[in-house]
This record gives C-alpha cells, structure tokens and sequence, in this order.
C-alpha cells in the first residue's frame, strides 16, 4: 500500500526491495500471533483470552496502520531524513498493516465463534468493507498494477487508506462512548493523525 516540499519527493515505496517487504511483513506477523499468545495465556477462559487477543491485534494493526497513513503529510510539513525512511518503506508498512490485521480478523471471528456472538448487520457490513478494501489495496501494491490501473490506482488507493482510517476512528468512538477511557489514547492518536493529513493537504493547496 502506497497510500511539496521544496525537496524532491521520494517515490513512495515504489523501490523498495522484496526482502524488505518480506522483513515488515514478517515482523508485523510475530507481533500479531505475539498478541494472541499474549491474550491466550493471560485469561482464566478462553472466551476472554479470544476477546483479548482479538483487542490486543486491533492494537498491534493500529500501531502500523498510523504512520503508512502519516507518511506522505509528515514528509511534506518535515522533510527529512525520518520522514524520507518511512516514505520510501510505506508499501512495505502498509502490507505489513494488512498482515496484522489478518490476524486479528482470524482472532475476531474466532472469539465470536467461541463466544457465540454476532455482531449486528452494519457493523458487519462496515467491517466486512474495510477488509474488502485493504485486500483490493495489497492486491494492487505493486508497480504492474500501478501502470495497469493508470489514476484508478491513486483514486483506490485514496478511498481505501481513508476508509480504513475511518473504521478505527468510529470504532475507538464508539468504544469511548460507552465509557471504555482506555480508548481515549487511540481515539486522539486517530484524530491527531487526521490533523496532519489535513494540515498537509491545506499547505499543499495554498
């Protein structure tokens, strides 16, 4: 996933390596099945060892998804040497985002299982559409893709990052409604992320 500052803008991951993809992607893999084991053997029954490692790799996901959705506006209000590193990698994190949040789809579903939930039809639609989303969006992270979709790959791309952004923000909304303050740091992580994109597109359009 590829999701002006007076400095040449550095192409967005289009150069980075496989071995590098590989790495990212495996780190974020050991860390998602880390928070299951994690949830697992922390709780007296399983059903709340699945709901907390369903938590906990929601958290992991959303650790990786910020800075693929920052990337691009903290190179343009800073350019540097940090913000030209996570640029150049953003379709390796954002590929490693999408093997996070693998996992924690496999560790939702199974805590529903187990704990014979549902969840009502538009959480499921919302949901559903997001995983619809980042599975269109890794399928499409590459440069034949890129050449193949022309100014439909930026407009999906665009759509997909905001949408998943969206779906964390609504969901850590609704969770600190309900009185769950542990939330509140996600929700201004959320937020805060959304200021600088917006902060960025307002230079950007002066």
């Amino acid at each position: 996933m590829r999701v002006g500052a007076t400095a040449a803008r550095p192409a967005a991951g289009v150069a980075v390596s496989s071995g590098t993809i590989a790495t990212f992607c495996a780190a974020a893999a050991a860390a998602g099945v880390a928070a299951v084991l994690l949830g697992l053997s922390t709780a007296p029954i399983p059903v709340e060892g699945w709901r907390l490692a369903a938590r906990w790799t929601a958290r992991v996901s959303a650790l990786i998804f910020l800075p693929v959705y920052v990337a691009s506006a903290w190179y343009h209000l800073a350019p540097g040497a940090a913000s030209r590193w996570l640029l150049r990698r953003r379709r390796a994190a954002g590929l490693a985002f999408a093997t996070a949040h693998t996992i924690h789809l496999g560790a939702l579903v199974t805590f529903l299982r187990v704990a014979a939930e549902s969840r009502p039809l538009g959480a499921l639609l919302v949901g559903g559409g997001a995983y619809v989303t980042m599975f269109a969006m890794v399928a499409t992270s590459n440069d034949a893709a890129v050449r193949w979709l022309g100014r439909g790959w930026k407009r999906l791309h665009t759509f997909g990052i905001h949408y998943l952004w969206f779906v964390f923000a609504v969901t850590y909304l609704r969770h600190v409604a309900a009185g769950e303050a542990s939330y509140v740091p996600q929700l201004a992580l959320a937020l805060a992320a959304l200021g600088l994109r917006l902060t960025a597109h307002r230079r950007r359009h002066r």
